[in-house]
């Protein structure tokens, strides 16, 4: 719905490890080194070797979300209709989807700022 404002820079992620996946009725967290952490609402595709890439939607009755624990950001892309990627040292990639119309998608924190898509 908001999109990425036209200054985001998702370089912040680079670098950066999973220390934490948990998950909620409704929400899926994961939270990165030094106070960074993506909270998904809505569509989200992990893509791994083990099983085959399809859209997943919180509530998940099971997930392969656990795998990138201890998974560092290789590379990041933000697209203009609110996708964000995120690529890791194993190959796996994140997808958040800015798909829903009247809603909050996913929100990144970086310390005390919030980006909501």
């Amino acid at each position: 719905m908001y999109g990425f404002p036209k200054d985001f820079d998702g370089s912040f992620f680079i670098g950066k490890r999973i220390e934490l996946v948990s998950f909620a009725a409704y929400q899926i967290w994961i939270g990165f080194e030094e106070r960074i952490s993506i909270t998904i609402e809505s569509s989200f595709v992990h893509e791994n070797s083990a099983e085959p890439k399809s859209a997943q939607c919180p509530p998940v009755e099971s997930s392969s979300l656990m795998r990138l624990v201890g998974r560092m950001v290789t590379s990041v892309a933000a697209d203009e209709l609110g996708t964000l990627s995120l690529t890791f040292d194993d190959g796996q990639i994140l997808r958040c989807f800015d798909d829903t119309e009247n809603y909050e998608c996913y929100r990144n924190t970086v310390g005390d700022a919030e980006y909501f898509i």
